[in-house]
């Protein structure tokens, strides 16, 4: 759930929302936004808490410290440490010693890997220098991912993060409620293609209901109409046929996206290979039959598009089923 996988279109205020007057403040948790927000920080701090586990850390860093220098360095606060080269060449060691001496134990049979053992003031400075270079990363992903104009605020991301690592419990249960956050990225994404294409949606919508009712247009269960042009005498094709046909594909106002007529060459390809809309005529038509077919969106590119096809468009085809290819 790393931030950065997160990014959308649009402005950044420059200022992140501030998270309180300490690294262990806890904002109020009131919308749905911010308990996305929450759980986010919390998939990621329990991905970093199980990784930190893994090489020993959960028992060698300060994450007092640690997290005191991330909540600096992610909302731009002034560090006592700054990440300079000497700093960074320091951390580098550290974290080496720890990945060699974490491979040492997994390779040993005997038991008998004696501890690496660090000074306290070492200790102190790195855990508060990789609270520093996390919190940095943190902080950029955030600031790059526009997170915050679909209101997820980086505080409540914080917050969760640190508490997923540091407290006994988490205020939402992640188990129970995860699937809060993808929903709400849906959600986003339905009202973003809406705003943009909706009148598309209408559009083909109408059309459909309006076709419907047109003399010799049959409309199947799943909402595939289609009118026969000529009706063909041979076997019916299968979904694990592969099948030879030519076919025009256009939108509704006649712009022609694709024609294997125009190439010249019939298309072959597997029955199950394309759109659900042909998946369900093709194996409705007799070989020599020639259909025109008025497929839904949602039984063709749906809210995706391709191409030059809009989302949610209306696909309208003629398709002549040449044969069943052996």
């Amino acid at each position: 759930m790393n931030l950065k996988n997160y990014i959308l279109a649009g402005s950044l205020a420059a200022t992140m929302v501030s998270c309180g007057t300490s690294y262990k403040s806890q904002t109020k948790i009131i919308t749905k936004a911010d308990s996305v927000a929450y759980l986010m920080g919390v998939i990621d701090g329990n991905r970093q808490k199980a990784t930190y586990e893994h090489f020993g850390l959960d028992t060698l860093l300060d994450f007092d410290t640690y997290f005191d220098a991330l909540y600096k360095a992610s909302n731009q606060k002034p560090l006592k440490y700054e990440l300079d080269s000497a700093n960074s060449v320091m951390l580098s060691k550290f974290t080496n010693i720890i990945q060699l001496q974490t491979q040492k134990v997994l390779n040993d049979t005997t038991g008998s890997v004696p501890p690496v053992n660090f000074s306290k003031s070492l200790i102190d400075s790195v855990s508060y220098l990789l609270g520093a270079a996390d919190g940095q990363s943190i902080g950029e992903g955030y600031n790059a991912s526009g997170l915050d104009t679909i209101g997820i605020k980086y505080c409540f991301y914080f917050e969760g993060f640190r508490e997923a690592n540091q407290e006994d419990e988490t205020r939402i249960d992640v188990e129970k409620y995860s699937a809060m956050v993808n929903e709400y990225f849906a959600e986003v994404r339905e009202k973003e293609l809406m705003a943009r294409f909706g009148d598309n949606k209408r559009e083909g919508e109408d059309f459909l209901a309006r076709n419907k009712a047109s003399e010799n247009v049959i409309t199947t269960e799943s909402g595939l109409q289609y009118t026969v042009i000529k009706e063909g005498k041979g076997a019916k094709p299968t979904l694990y046929d592969r099948v030879k046909v030519h076919y025009t594909g256009t939108l509704l106002d006649g712009t022609v996206f694709d024609s294997s007529v125009e190439r010249g060459e019939p298309a072959v390809f597997g029955v199950g290979q394309v759109i659900q809309g042909w998946v369900e005529a093709l194996q409705l038509m007799p070989v020599g039959s020639k259909w025109k077919l008025f497929i839904p969106q949602e039984l063709a590119y749906g809210e995706n598009g391709a191409g030059q096809i809009k989302p949610f468009s209306v696909l309208v085809f003629e398709v002549e089923l040449l044969e069943i290819v052996k």
